[in-house]
Order: C-alpha cells, then sequence, then structure tokens
C-alpha cells in the first residue's frame, strides 16, 4: 500500500515523475534541476520506493520548494511495476519520466519540450542530445543524434537493433494521450525505455530537439552493469515484438554486435570509474 500526499488546485500542464529507490546521494540534484527551469506550473510527483537510505528526509525537505507530490511505497516493487505506478499518476497533458541520478541539464528543458509538443500535435514525445556524467558531474561524453527534426520509431527502433544502442535516447516531454494504456513491459528490464519510447510513438512521429538538454549520470551504481547480461535475448524480443525479421545471418550478426558493445560499455564503466578517482 503506498502513502500519498496531495496538492492543491493548480494549473500545471507538465509532469515530471521521480522514481527513487536508495537515492539519498543524488536525488537532490534531480529535484534542484526541476526546480531551476524556466517553465512554469510544473507538477513533480516522486515516489519512493521504500528506501532504506535517508531519501524520505531528503524528499520531505522540498515538500515546500516545489508544487510536489511524495508517493511512499509501503514495500519495494520492482522496477517496472514502480514506473508503472508513476505513469497511473499523470493528470496532465505532458510528461517526463526522472530518473532519480539523471538531472535536467538547461533550464529550458521543460519549455523547449512542452513548446515541440504543442507547436506539433503530430508527435508523440521530444527527445533531444544529452550528456554523460560521472557522480560529481563530471563530463564523460557527449552524445549527438544525427536525425531530421522530425524522425520515425520504426527506423530508431530497427537501429537501435542493428547497433545493440539506444537510438531513441531519454525522452524529455511525452504527451499522456499518446501513452494512453501502454505501460513498460514486464519482459524487459535492459531494453524497458526502449521498448516504450518504440510503442509510443509507432503510429506517430517522434521530435528531436538539437540541444543537449538532459544529463544521464553513469555511478557504480547503475542497474546498465547488473542487465548487460541479458541485452542479446531482449534485443531479440525487441526484434519479435516489432515484427523485424533476423534470420539465421541476421542473428549471428546480432550477436556479435551485442558483444562489442557490451565490452564497449563495460570500458566506459572503468573510464567512469578511473575519471572519478579523487571526486
Amino acid at each position: 500500500m503506498a502513502i500519498s500526499n496531495g496538492w492543491g488546485r493548480d494549473l500545471a500542464q507538465f509532469t515530471v515523475l521521480i522514481p527513487v529507490y536508495n537515492g539519498a546521494e543524488f536525488v537532490g540534484e534531480a529535484l534542484t534541476s526541476v526546480a531551476e527551469q524556466t517553465l512554469e506550473d510544473v507538477r513533480v510527483v516522486v515516489s519512493n520506493n521504500a528506501s532504506t537510505d535517508n531519501t524520505a528526509e531528503i524528499l520531505s525537505s522540498w515538500e515546500p520548494r516545489l508544487n510536489m507530490r511524495i508517493i511512499t511505497q509501503s514495500e519495494t516493487l520492482p522496477m517496472q511495476d514502480h514506473f508503472n505506478a508513476l505513469l497511473n499518476e499523470i493528470e496532465t497533458e505532458f510528461y517526463m519520466l526522472l530518473c532519480h541520478d539523471d538531472y535536467l541539464a538547461d533550464p529550458r528543458t521543460l519549455e523547449l519540450a512542452q513548446e515541440a509538443l504543442t507547436e506539433n500535435p503530430e508527435v508523440a514525445a521530444a527527445y533531444c542530445n544529452l550528456v554523460y556524467v560521472n557522480p560529481a558531474r563530471r563530463k564523460l561524453a557527449t552524445r549527438i543524434f544525427k536525425r531530421g527534426h522530425l524522425f520515425d520509431a520504426d527506423k530508431a527502433g530497427l537501429a537501435t537493433i542493428t547497433t545493440a544502442r539506444n537510438m531513441f535516447g531519454i525522452p524529455i516531454g511525452i504527451r499522456r494521450s499518446s501513452l494512453g494504456e501502454l505501460r513498460y513491459d514486464p519482459q524487459f528490464h535492459y531494453a524497458m525505455d526502449v521498448d516504450l519510447s518504440w510503442a509510443l510513438s509507432r503510429h506517430q512521429q517522434a521530435i528531436h530537439i538539437p540541444q543537449v538538454l538532459i544529463a544521464n549520470r553513469y555511478s557504480n551504481a547503475n542497474t546498465t552493469w547488473k542487465l548487460l547480461s541479458q541485452a542479446l535475448d531482449e534485443t531479440r524480443n525487441l526484434a519479435q515484438k516489432y515484427n523485424v525479421p533476423l534470420g539465421r545471418m541476421g542473428d549471428l550478426r546480432l550477436c556479435m554486435v551485442n558483444f562489442m558493445v557490451n565490452q564497449k560499455k563495460r570500458l566506459f564503466g572503468l573510464y567512469q570509474r578511473v575519471k572519478s578517482w579523487g571526486d
């Protein structure tokens, strides 16, 4: 059973959802980045997934500073269930889900996302370029997505399968009507974000804002490292779900690409640890 506090009547059109579990080290930075946004009347819904550190105290200290509702889970939910529980709380026209260890890299992030979605009613979700940072916010790398202003989800999904990399990125704005009854699919863990992004825009276009607007943090606590062993099987499942034929040679190529990308990600993790020495 979850315990929730409420909020008064407001004019918000945009909700930021933040799922957090034992996030005391970073969740304050995520909330600070939301508080610094130029977009007014933003709702924040934070779900504390039965954390055992001092996450609850940090969230309470932020409650007077944001239009924020805190949901406290009585027991720790599996990640997909936790994220889906948050999706059920959306009441505004637009939303984004911000992981507690990431943060918005530009004060205009939400304003630009809402503007893009409002001006392009045929678009389901807005994406951007991103920066990878270490626990101390030191820049590790920048990821630039080379694509048009409007892009097709099936092409991005196919590119994800052929490259073994998330070719959507992190959505900074999603239309609630496009989400509808869609939720995170329990068969995906490593690829859960790709799957939902693909499903969201499969019958609509997505839009790309060619600016670095979100920071994706790499640390030893990232679930990525624990889930790398599932990457190949989940990529195969993505191909099956979205009717991408592989064939024997295609599957062999998929195995090789996944192996190489996994090794690169492990090296990137090592680079992050080296870069973090002394921070």
